[in-house]
């Protein structure tokens, strides 16, 4: 899972990333267009601009249901942010390193269950992308193959939910079991509730596809937004060590989260298998051939996407490692306190908005492949340059101009990605491969932070540690840089005029559970 900064940025939609929205279209039986329902649900005023950007096609039960989900998942998401401090301070204070006047604590040497304190979030993204990649083709066969689609996303949330809210009892003598715990249980089903989100989300047309997607983004984003305030000005005000708001931060993410997810799930109605399964056939064994018949078949008709998908492996990898490595190297390399992280990760926030700008402008001026590899090499860039010029407690300050240019790598990164994967793959086989390209994002997720952990249990330098995910990057640059160009062939007539169809929704800037 992603993850995700990610998850703050807004979605590309626009033309110049998505499919034609002038193909003819059916619109779903018995449901009024989105257009039409607009306008019945909001007749006039200011009132009916601001439904329209906030709860498009709200008219509808399971778009409401994408809306609660979105709300709920991105608090259980973001609310990790907190626990993480609270562990590092844990494992800090199980190994008996000093604490500093700031409340960050010094990087002693001591180890806690053989390991250093700094390894510890290193070891949760790796168990959690060991897990997700493991899971991954279970939930998608179940999702394709089975007509349980629903149970499983109501399964799966509720077990989220719950491994959250047992965060609250996280002490001096049970952190490691709840570490292990929220890493294995929480990316899993993380995932496998976003996964279960996107595969009930459809429309009319592309239009309204895109307001639909544009609203569910705004309300991710707002959750995360307003719950990261909340906490924040909880610690400023209360004086809380980072356990107590770790504590506080699941208890209220368990609650809102949960209480939308409920919400969610009881609008969304039971839905048949899309993909017969052959007789005695288990669905991970289905889930793992469909992955490689997919591989195959994206070899063999569309290289571009697979080239592409190939460099998105590492490059996701590397990306979504960002929020674990980079929290444990401002607390342990550069001895930032709690409420100075708190800080950077809401300057990150903020200028994600610049990134997506920036992707917009230049994707239009250059082109899709053009931008997806400067962002790239942008991320590449701003990485070598951290690791080369901020090191010491000294630099600390330095670090919020870093932020504003990891914001704005994440806001860029993210629709550039998945614009150009639209871009690239025949307008029919969009919604079918979003699994696929889901599963790719994920593989390898748990590698850089692997990395990262035999580096610093070797070396002792999180410097070196964080060179992972700088390869990662660099490899997926270079695979980047021979994605061959998509030759499209000339439609027939009959084709052109037949071509309606339903628009059905992909992940476009989805985040991985930084678990």
């Amino acid at each position: 899972m992603s993850t995700q900064l990610s998850s703050s940025a807004v979605p590309d939609t626009s033309p110049d990333t998505s499919p034609a929205s002038s193909s003819k279209v059916m619109t779903p039986p018995g449901t009024e267009s989105s257009k039409d329902a607009a306008t019945n649900a909001n007749k006039s005023g200011c009132c009916a601009g601001c439904n329209e950007f906030l709860l498009y096609d709200s008219g509808r039960k399971d778009i409401q249901a994408f809306y609660f989900n979105q709300f709920g998942r991105s608090i259980l998401f973001i609310s990790f942010m907190f626990l993480s401090l609270g562990v590092l301070q844990l494992a800090n204070q199980a190994a008996g390193c000093p604490q500093n006047e700031n409340g960050s604590y010094v990087s002693c040497g001591n180890t806690v269950y053989g390991m250093l304190p700094s390894d510890i979030l290193a070891l949760m993204a790796l168990i959690g992308g060991l897990s997700t990649a493991a899971f991954m083709p279970y939930a998608g066969a179940v999702v394709d193959f089975s007509d349980h689609r629903l149970t499983f996303g109501r399964v799966c949330a509720t077990i989220l939910v719950i491994i959250n809210f047992v965060q609250i009892f996280i002490f001096e003598s049970t952190w490691f079991f709840m570490v292990i715990a929220q890493s294995f249980i929480a990316a899993s089903t993380f995932m496998a509730n976003s996964m279960v989100l996107w595969s009930y989300v459809n429309a009319p047309s592309d239009h309204d596809l895109h307001g639909i997607t544009s609203s569910g983004r705004l309300w991710e984003t707002i959750a995360m937004l307003s719950f990261f305030i909340v906490v924040g000005v909880v610690q400023f005000t209360s004086g809380w060590d980072s356990v107590a708001v770790a504590r506080f931060s699941q208890a209220l993410a368990s609650v809102v989260g949960g209480f939308c997810l409920f919400l969610s799930y009881k609008r969304y109605e039971p839905v048949k298998a899309v993909k017969f399964l052959d007789n005695g056939k288990s669905l991970y064994i289905a889930g793992l051939v469909e992955i490689g018949k997919t591989s195959v078949s994206l070899w063999k008709t569309e290289p571009s996407a697979f080239v592409f998908l190939l460099a998105s492996i590492f490059n996701e990898a590397a990306v979504s490692s960002y929020t674990n490595l980079t929290i444990t190297y401002l607390a342990e390399q550069l001895q930032m306190s709690s409420t100075d992280i708190i800080i950077f990760i809401m300057i990150n926030f903020a200028t994600n908005p610049i990134g997506v700008a920036i992707h917009r402008y230049i994707a239009r001026k250059i082109g899709h492949k053009k931008n997806y590899l400067l962002c790239v090499a942008y991320f590449l860039i701003i990485g070598v340059f951290l690791i080369a010029f901020v090191y010491q407690p000294s630099d600390a300050n330095i670090t919020y101009f870093f932020s504003v240019l990891y914001g704005i790598a994440y806001g860029w990164y993210y629709p550039s990605s998945n614009g150009y994967f639209v871009s690239i793959v025949p307008e029919e086989k969009v919604t079918e491969l979003w699994g696929f390209n889901s599963f790719c994002s994920v593989s390898m997720s748990w590698a850089p932070p692997a990395i990262f952990i035999a580096l610093n249990q070797g070396t002792g330098s999180l410097r070196l540690g964080l060179l992972g995910g700088i390869i990662f990057l660099f490899i997926g640059l270079c695979i980047a840089v021979f994605i061959p160009e998509r030759v499209v062939a000339e439609k027939t007539d009959e084709e052109k005029g037949g071509n309606a169809r339903i628009a059905r929704a992909g992940p476009e800037i989805e985040f991985t559970a930084p678990f």
